[in-house]
């Protein structure tokens, strides 16, 4: 017999009784016996009727109302897939993406704004593989129905449906206030408990973590700058003594906001730089370290802050780059790169992130610059690519949670070393570029959904 793994499309049409109509040909390739079957749909089912009707195309499922009112898929709007085998018909998968849209009630849709641009390029990604993807709000949850609100997109707009749980979630919510507040917490906890490994990216690194995970693996260690938590200012003093830069980071922070270089020069004496968010940096010198801690203690008692040392970056005409890296799982589940581009940092600025004036080049176009010898090009990329993917696999197994995608800052220093600057589990995605390959952006967000589709399986 063959086994049916073609996805079929699915139409709904009115009726009371839970009936299922397939052409006649591929009903009598599953020897449906009585003609009875489960439809499920994630985490809801119901018992139907398979009858066989000639009228309906080979490639096609119909359904009537009243089965997809108790799977919860009624009034979607949406092109939805099945797969049918012997007494079993599965509607989906459904791809959950979680975030925080904003639902305007008068209007009846969402608020547009630049991550919901983004979102909807995933939603788009996720019709393409045959998958209903939609946003939801951890906040609209029901845990005990088993069902949520869902935002799904039509060819009218976006569209609030009550929607069964999905299979698999793909975290992409990036507010860190709204994941440390505690009911948040609480149902955050709850969600994760529930999915466990069909949850991928779920929630934010925290950067002294990611310090501690990373710098215990032999092979990694050599590669991770010196880094200390705040405690307590004796120690931030001693530690400020030790570089010639330190970097203050905030733990739960990101886009390289509040961060603060600290340059101790020959006299003992320091200069210190602030980032903020749409200003230049703001400076400040004082006579010694007590002093710069004495500066900054209201901010590090504040909020958590790592230490963390400076280091000597190569530099590009004159101005410092790192390297971005976005690894992702493909529909197999492998890890591969979809982009990797230097980030140099805009004139008198000591961050390089693109949102805040940064240039992004082909690492290939800056390393013939820095490196005058092809050889030494060549060994730093290929010890990129062996420290990155090593990256990966330690985070992974010390976190204990699985990852579709990982954005990586990496340094490389004067000498061609490689160190590993930050890594983040929610890299922003712009929807379109002005100077890059569109295909590799429009690919950055094919493969989360592929890995989301690959995964629910």
């Amino acid at each position: 017999m063959e086994d049916d793994k073609e996805q079929l499309r699915i139409r709904t049409v009115p009726g009371t009784e839970p009936l299922v109509y397939l052409h006649p040909d591929r009903r009598a390739r599953l020897r449906l016996g009585l003609g009875k079957a489960t439809c499920f749909c994630s985490v809801k089912s119901t018992e139907v009727a398979v009858l066989a009707d000639t009228n309906v195309p080979r490639d096609m499922l119909v359904m009537t109302e009243a089965v997809s009112r108790r799977l919860c898929l009624h009034d979607t709007d949406s092109a939805l897939f099945a797969t049918v085998r012997p007494n079993r018909i599965r509607i989906g998968p459904l791809v959950g993406i979680l975030c925080h849209p904003i639902w305007r009630t008068k209007e009846h849709t969402l608020v547009r704004n630049r991550a919901l641009e983004a979102l909807e390029k995933l939603v788009g990604a996720a019709s393409e593989q045959k998958a209903l993807g939609y946003l939801f709000r951890l906040d609209e949850v029901d845990f005990e129905d088993g069902t949520v609100l869902g935002y799904i997109k039509t060819s009218d707009g976006w569209k609030r449906r009550r929607l069964p749980l999905p299979d698999v979630i793909y975290d992409q919510m990036v507010s860190r206030k709204r994941e440390r507040s505690k009911g948040y917490a609480e149902r955050r906890e709850q969600l994760s408990n529930l999915y466990g490994q069909r949850i991928f990216n779920d929630g934010f690194f925290d950067k002294w973590a990611v310090h501690d995970w990373l710098q215990q693996d032999r092979s990694l260690r050599p590669h991770i700058p010196q880094t200390v938590r705040y405690t307590q200012a004796a120690a931030a003093v001693s530690f400020l003594q030790r570089f010639p830069v330190t970097f203050l980071k905030p733990v739960h922070g990101s886009l390289g906001l509040g961060i603060v270089r600290i340059v101790r020069h020959p006299d003992g004496s320091y200069h210190y730089d602030i980032k903020r968010a749409k200003q230049p940096p703001m400076h400040g010198s004082s006579p010694n370290a007590q002093d710069v801690v004495k500066v900054f203690r209201s901010r590090l008692a504040a909020r958590p802050y790592v230490l963390q040392q400076g280091i000597a970056l190569a530099q590009y005409q004159d101005r410092p780059f790192d390297i971005r890296i976005l690894l992702q799982r493909d529909g197999s589940g492998e890890w591969r790169r979809t982009k990797m581009f230097a980030r140099v940092a805009k004139v008198g600025d000591f961050t390089s992130n693109i949102s805040s004036g940064g240039e992004a080049l082909p690492v290939h176009t800056v390393f013939t610059e820095v490196f005058k010898r092809q050889a030494q090009a060549k060994a730093c990329q290929r010890e990129l690519m062996h420290v990155t993917r090593r990256v990966t696999e330690v985070m992974e197994k010390s976190s204990g949670k699985v990852f579709g995608e990982m954005g990586l800052d990496i340094g490389v220093d004067q000498t061609g070393h490689i160190w590993v600057i930050e890594a983040n589990s929610k890299p922003w995605k712009s929807p379109t570029t002005e100077k890059g390959r569109q295909d590799l952006v429009d690919l950055s967000f094919t493969r989360p959904i592929e890995y989301a589709v690959w995964l629910a399986q």
